[in-house]
Protein backbone atom coordinates (compact mmCIF):
# COMPACT_ATOMS: atom_id res chain seq x y z
CA UNK A 1 0.00 0.00 0.00
CA UNK A 2 2.82 2.48 0.85
CA UNK A 3 3.75 3.13 -2.82
CA UNK A 4 -0.26 3.65 -3.85
CA UNK A 5 -0.18 6.15 -1.02
CA UNK A 6 3.21 7.94 -2.31
CA UNK A 7 1.34 7.92 -5.71
CA UNK A 8 -1.69 9.55 -4.48
CA UNK A 9 0.49 12.02 -2.33
CA UNK A 10 2.53 13.39 -5.44
CA UNK A 11 -0.46 13.26 -8.06
CA UNK A 12 -2.33 16.04 -5.20
CA UNK A 13 0.78 18.00 -5.07
CA UNK A 14 1.46 17.93 -8.75
CA UNK A 15 -2.76 19.19 -9.22
CA UNK A 16 -1.80 22.13 -6.19
CA UNK A 17 1.24 23.41 -8.36
CA UNK A 18 -0.98 23.35 -11.27
CA UNK A 19 -3.43 25.51 -9.43
CA UNK A 20 -0.48 27.83 -7.62
CA UNK A 21 0.70 28.84 -11.49
CA UNK A 22 -2.73 29.76 -12.68
CA UNK A 23 -3.18 31.48 -9.68
CA UNK A 24 -0.50 33.73 -11.12
CA UNK A 25 -1.52 34.01 -14.66
CA UNK A 26 -5.17 33.44 -14.32
CA UNK A 27 -6.09 36.88 -16.28
CA UNK A 28 -3.97 35.67 -19.41
CA UNK A 29 -4.75 32.05 -19.06
CA UNK A 30 -1.89 29.20 -19.60
CA UNK A 31 -1.14 27.05 -21.85
CA UNK A 32 -0.49 23.19 -21.11
CA UNK A 33 3.21 23.59 -21.86
CA UNK A 34 3.64 26.86 -19.59
CA UNK A 35 1.98 25.76 -16.85
CA UNK A 36 3.83 22.38 -17.33
CA UNK A 37 7.48 24.03 -17.27
CA UNK A 38 6.20 25.97 -14.60
CA UNK A 39 5.47 23.33 -12.27
CA UNK A 40 7.77 20.77 -13.40
CA UNK A 41 5.97 18.51 -14.94
CA UNK A 42 6.08 16.34 -17.78
CA UNK A 43 3.45 17.90 -20.55
CA UNK A 44 1.31 15.20 -21.06
CA UNK A 45 1.38 14.51 -16.90
CA UNK A 46 0.16 18.48 -16.99
CA UNK A 47 -1.77 17.91 -19.84
CA UNK A 48 -3.93 15.12 -18.20
CA UNK A 49 -4.26 16.33 -14.69
CA UNK A 50 -5.50 19.32 -16.14
CA UNK A 51 -8.24 17.51 -17.81
CA UNK A 52 -9.29 16.15 -14.59
CA UNK A 53 -9.30 19.56 -12.93
CA UNK A 54 -11.23 20.87 -15.88
CA UNK A 55 -13.69 17.95 -15.50
CA UNK A 56 -14.29 18.76 -11.32
CA UNK A 57 -14.60 22.67 -11.99
CA UNK A 58 -11.22 23.59 -10.57
CA UNK A 59 -10.28 24.47 -13.71
CA UNK A 60 -11.46 26.24 -17.14
CA UNK A 61 -10.74 25.73 -20.51
CA UNK A 62 -11.19 27.69 -23.60
CA UNK A 63 -10.46 25.64 -26.83
CA UNK A 64 -10.67 28.75 -29.08
CA UNK A 65 -6.74 29.80 -27.29
CA UNK A 66 -6.17 26.85 -25.98
CA UNK A 67 -5.72 28.26 -22.47
CA UNK A 68 -6.67 26.90 -18.97
CA UNK A 69 -8.00 29.37 -16.69
CA UNK A 70 -9.16 28.86 -12.69
CA UNK A 71 -12.81 27.43 -13.22
CA UNK A 72 -16.00 27.80 -10.92
CA UNK A 73 -15.12 25.59 -8.15
CA UNK A 74 -11.74 27.29 -7.19
CA UNK A 75 -14.07 30.67 -6.80
CA UNK A 76 -16.50 28.66 -4.41
CA UNK A 77 -13.62 27.14 -2.62
CA UNK A 78 -12.05 30.77 -1.98
CA UNK A 79 -15.35 32.26 -0.87
CA UNK A 80 -15.50 29.36 1.25
CA UNK A 81 -11.87 29.61 2.91
CA UNK A 82 -12.56 33.68 2.86
CA UNK A 83 -15.28 32.99 5.80
CA UNK A 84 -12.46 31.74 8.22
CA UNK A 85 -10.16 34.42 7.48
CA UNK A 86 -11.54 38.07 7.78
CA UNK A 87 -7.62 39.45 7.02
CA UNK A 88 -9.33 41.43 3.44
CA UNK A 89 -12.37 42.48 5.83
CA UNK A 90 -10.22 44.22 8.30
CA UNK A 91 -7.62 45.26 5.78
CA UNK A 92 -10.09 46.66 3.17
CA UNK A 93 -10.83 50.16 5.03
CA UNK A 94 -7.24 50.84 5.85
CA UNK A 95 -6.97 50.10 1.88
CA UNK A 96 -9.55 52.81 1.04
CA UNK A 97 -8.48 55.11 3.24
CA UNK A 98 -4.89 55.41 1.75
CA UNK A 99 -6.09 54.96 -2.16
CA UNK A 100 -8.15 57.75 -1.40
CA UNK A 101 -5.50 60.17 0.22
CA UNK A 102 -2.68 59.43 -2.05
CA UNK A 103 -5.03 58.86 -5.39
CA UNK A 104 -2.67 55.78 -5.98
CA UNK A 105 -3.16 52.19 -6.26
CA UNK A 106 -2.94 50.33 -2.96
CA UNK A 107 -1.91 46.75 -2.58
CA UNK A 108 -2.54 44.07 0.41
CA UNK A 109 -0.38 41.57 0.41
CA UNK A 110 -0.26 38.19 2.62
CA UNK A 111 2.19 35.05 3.23
CA UNK A 112 1.46 31.81 2.29
CA UNK A 113 4.36 29.43 3.31
CA UNK A 114 7.37 30.77 1.15
CA UNK A 115 5.59 32.87 -0.92
CA UNK A 116 3.59 36.29 -1.09
CA UNK A 117 -0.32 36.50 -2.44
CA UNK A 118 -2.11 39.75 -3.09
CA UNK A 119 -4.91 39.70 -1.41
CA UNK A 120 -6.94 42.89 -1.96
CA UNK A 121 -6.23 45.90 -3.55
CA UNK A 122 -8.08 49.60 -3.92
CA UNK A 123 -7.66 51.94 -6.97
CA UNK A 124 -6.83 55.38 -6.18
CA UNK A 125 -7.95 58.39 -8.84
CA UNK A 126 -4.72 59.12 -10.52
CA UNK A 127 -5.38 58.71 -14.32
CA UNK A 128 -1.93 56.87 -14.66
CA UNK A 129 -3.16 52.76 -12.89
CA UNK A 130 0.17 50.77 -11.77
CA UNK A 131 -1.83 47.29 -11.56
CA UNK A 132 1.28 45.62 -10.65
CA UNK A 133 -0.17 42.42 -9.13
CA UNK A 134 -3.50 41.22 -9.60
CA UNK A 135 -5.71 39.83 -6.93
CA UNK A 136 -4.43 36.23 -6.73
CA UNK A 137 -0.86 36.76 -7.71
CA UNK A 138 1.53 34.42 -6.20
CA UNK A 139 5.40 34.72 -6.25
CA UNK A 140 8.27 33.89 -4.43
CA UNK A 141 8.48 35.81 -0.65
CA UNK A 142 10.75 38.46 -1.38
CA UNK A 143 10.06 39.06 -4.32
CA UNK A 144 7.70 42.47 -5.15
CA UNK A 145 7.57 45.69 -2.40
CA UNK A 146 5.42 44.29 -0.09
CA UNK A 147 6.79 40.97 -0.50
CA UNK A 148 10.11 41.95 0.80
CA UNK A 149 8.86 44.07 3.37
CA UNK A 150 7.25 40.35 4.88
CA UNK A 151 10.46 38.77 4.04
CA UNK A 152 12.61 41.63 5.73
CA UNK A 153 10.48 41.21 8.95
CA UNK A 154 11.01 37.70 9.28
CA UNK A 155 13.71 36.33 12.28
CA UNK A 156 16.85 36.40 10.22
CA UNK A 157 16.90 31.93 10.48
CA UNK A 158 13.35 31.72 9.25
CA UNK A 159 14.20 34.63 6.48
CA UNK A 160 16.75 32.44 5.14
CA UNK A 161 15.80 29.24 5.02
CA UNK A 162 12.99 30.53 2.94
CA UNK A 163 15.80 32.64 0.70
CA UNK A 164 17.34 28.64 0.55
CA UNK A 165 14.14 27.19 -0.72
CA UNK A 166 13.24 30.04 -3.16
CA UNK A 167 16.52 29.85 -4.99
CA UNK A 168 15.63 28.34 -7.99
CA UNK A 169 12.55 30.48 -8.38
CA UNK A 170 13.83 33.66 -7.53
CA UNK A 171 16.34 34.09 -10.80
CA UNK A 172 13.59 33.52 -13.31
CA UNK A 173 12.78 37.33 -12.57
CA UNK A 174 15.12 40.06 -14.19
CA UNK A 175 18.18 40.69 -12.73
CA UNK A 176 17.06 38.99 -9.39
CA UNK A 177 19.34 36.86 -7.76
CA UNK A 178 19.37 35.10 -4.16
CA UNK A 179 22.48 37.62 -3.17
CA UNK A 180 21.06 40.58 -4.79
CA UNK A 181 17.36 39.35 -2.73
CA UNK A 182 19.41 39.38 0.45
CA UNK A 183 20.94 42.65 0.42
CA UNK A 184 17.45 44.23 -0.29
CA UNK A 185 16.16 42.14 2.41
CA UNK A 186 18.80 43.33 5.03
CA UNK A 187 18.62 46.33 4.21
CA UNK A 188 14.61 46.77 3.87
CA UNK A 189 14.79 45.39 7.76
CA UNK A 190 17.00 48.09 8.29
CA UNK A 191 14.85 50.77 7.46
CA UNK A 192 11.41 49.08 8.27
CA UNK A 193 10.60 49.55 5.09
CA UNK A 194 11.42 48.98 1.26
CA UNK A 195 11.41 51.51 -1.35
CA UNK A 196 11.87 49.67 -4.89
CA UNK A 197 11.83 49.64 -8.53
CA UNK A 198 8.78 47.50 -9.76
CA UNK A 199 10.64 44.06 -10.63
CA UNK A 200 9.64 43.57 -14.65
CA UNK A 201 8.01 46.54 -14.98
CA UNK A 202 10.06 49.71 -15.91
CA UNK A 203 8.85 53.12 -14.82
CA UNK A 204 7.42 52.20 -11.68
CA UNK A 205 8.34 51.95 -7.94
CA UNK A 206 6.43 50.98 -5.03
CA UNK A 207 6.91 51.57 -0.77
CA UNK A 208 5.81 48.81 1.47
CA UNK A 209 5.38 48.29 4.99
CA UNK A 210 4.95 44.77 6.90
CA UNK A 211 2.14 44.33 8.94
CA UNK A 212 2.72 42.70 12.48
CA UNK A 213 1.02 41.40 14.80
CA UNK A 214 1.46 42.40 18.80
CA UNK A 215 3.44 39.14 18.91
CA UNK A 216 6.23 40.44 16.54
CA UNK A 217 5.00 37.63 13.56
CA UNK A 218 4.82 39.65 9.74
CA UNK A 219 1.58 38.44 8.35
CA UNK A 220 1.07 40.85 5.54
CA UNK A 221 2.05 43.87 4.26
CA UNK A 222 0.80 47.22 2.85
CA UNK A 223 2.09 48.50 -0.38
CA UNK A 224 1.72 51.66 -2.87
CA UNK A 225 2.80 51.96 -6.36
CA UNK A 226 2.77 54.92 -9.05
CA UNK A 227 4.35 55.58 -11.81
CA UNK A 228 8.52 56.80 -11.21
CA UNK A 229 7.86 60.88 -11.61
CA UNK A 230 5.68 60.68 -8.62
CA UNK A 231 7.45 58.82 -6.56
CA UNK A 232 10.00 61.64 -5.63
CA UNK A 233 12.32 60.63 -2.38
CA UNK A 234 10.25 63.39 -0.76
CA UNK A 235 6.71 61.56 -1.50
CA UNK A 236 7.41 58.33 -0.74
CA UNK A 237 8.42 59.40 3.07
CA UNK A 238 5.10 60.58 3.29
CA UNK A 239 3.69 57.77 1.80
CA UNK A 240 5.69 55.07 4.12
CA UNK A 241 4.79 57.14 6.91
CA UNK A 242 0.98 56.20 6.11
CA UNK A 243 1.03 53.16 5.08
CA UNK A 244 3.22 52.80 8.54
CA UNK A 245 0.22 54.58 10.50
CA UNK A 246 -2.21 52.50 8.63
CA UNK A 247 0.27 48.93 9.33
CA UNK A 248 0.57 49.66 13.26
CA UNK A 249 -3.29 50.45 13.51
CA UNK A 250 -3.90 47.06 11.40
CA UNK A 251 -1.35 44.63 13.60
CA UNK A 252 -3.65 45.67 16.48
CA UNK A 253 -6.66 44.95 15.61
CA UNK A 254 -5.26 41.48 13.91
CA UNK A 255 -4.12 40.84 17.30
CA UNK A 256 -7.68 41.45 18.59
CA UNK A 257 -9.37 39.29 15.76
CA UNK A 258 -7.13 36.49 16.89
Amino acid sequence: MEPIARSGTQSIQRAAALLRELMVSNREGASTSELAARAAIERTTAHRMLRCLVDEGLVSHDPAKRRFYLGPLAYEIGLAAAERTDLRVICKPALTRIAHETEDTVFLIIRSGDDSVCVERAEGSYPVKTFVVDIGTRRPLGVGAGSLAILSALPTQEAEQVLARNAGRVTSYEALTVDRLRQMMLHAGTDGHVAMDVVNLHGVRAVAVPITTAAGRAVAALSIAAVQWRMTAAREQVLIARLRQEAAQLGRLLSRSA
